[in-house]
Order: structure tokens, then sequence, then C-alpha cells
């Protein structure tokens, strides 16, 4: 269940510097939401997940739990769920060490979408802006970024294949590979 210190959270969040990465998707936005709506949906296409199991899944709370190769463990709460366009989940080790990421899809053409996922790290909450700018623009935001850029390959190979991605597929990732 989200709670009012969880929307607290996702709104100090939302002003902190973030991590990007789109592309586009050989699915429309529906195709591509029927993978994420399923409990255990990282598993057959993040590079980087050993393990991705649901904890509570169902119409009125969605968390999980990802284990990475190198054995971190982060539970997400979902905390905004649109069918067919994307959700927002904060992401951490522990209540207050949470960070916000925002899958959004869009419709390109009936046959193509446009996948975007969006991280703002918790390590910025409560830091000056110019401080935590600087910080993301050379430490933390592009290997954010490249670790998004795996998940969102792995996902549109997925797609275009229907076949379990390879571990590391796109390079091991410090923060994540073994």
């Amino acid at each position: 269940m989200v709670t009012d210190s969880d929307r607290l959270q996702v709104d100090r969040l939302k002003s902190v510097p973030f991590a990007s990465a789109s592309a586009s998707a050989p699915a429309s936005a529906a195709q591509v939401f029927a993978v994420l709506e399923r409990p255990g949906h990282l598993e057959p296409f993040h590079p980087f997940c050993r393990e991705n199991t649901a904890v509570v899944w169902d119409e009125s709370e969605r968390r999980d739990r990802i284990v990475y190769l190198n054995g971190l463990r982060l539970d997400r709460q979902f905390v905004q769920w649109s069918p067919g366009e994307g959700f927002e989940l904060l992401i951490g080790g522990s209540v207050d060490k949470r960070s916000l990421v925002t899958w959004t899809l869009r419709d390109d053409s009936s046959a193509s979408s446009t996948i975007t996922i969006t991280v703002r790290p918790y390590i910025y909450a409560g830091k000056p802006r110019v401080t935590s700018a600087a910080i993301n623009r050379l430490w933390i935001g592009p290997r954010l970024t490249s670790y998004l850029t795996s998940v969102v390959n792995g996902l549109n190979q997925y797609l275009e294949t229907g076949e379990r991605v390879a571990r590391n597929a796109w390079g091991s990732h410090p923060w994540f590979s073994r």
C-alpha cells in the first residue's frame, strides 16, 4: 500500500537530477506493457538481473525484489501504475534510501513505441542542486545511463526474439555485475 510518506518521498525526488535512457521498441506500448505487467518481468530481459521475485502483485499493490548479478538486493514498490503508459516505483535497500524510477511508454505507430526509463537517485535529496548536478554529470549520471541503456536494449531484444537476454549482454557494470 502506498503511504503518505511514500508520496512525500516521491515528491522530494521529482526535483533531483536524473539519468535517463530511451529507445524505439519493435512493439506497441500496449504490447510492451503486457511484458512489464507480469510478476518477475525483469528476469527475461534485464542483463544484470539474477532474480526478480514478486512480493505482492495484485490490482491494489505491486512490490517485488530484484537480486543483481553481484548479489545486491533491492526492493521495488510501485507507486503509480498506468496500463499501456508506464509506471513509477521506489527502489532501494531500505525505506529511507530509495530512488525514484519512471518507466514511460509512448506509441510511435501501431507497431512501434518509445520506451524511456528515468532514475532520480535518493542520494541527491537534500543536497544543494549545484553539487548534485555536478556529481550527476561527472559520475553517477553516466553510469546510470549506461545501465539504463543496457536494460532498454535487453527489453528490445526480448521483444524481438522472445528469448532470454544473456547476462552482461552489453558489457559488465561496476555496480551490478559480478
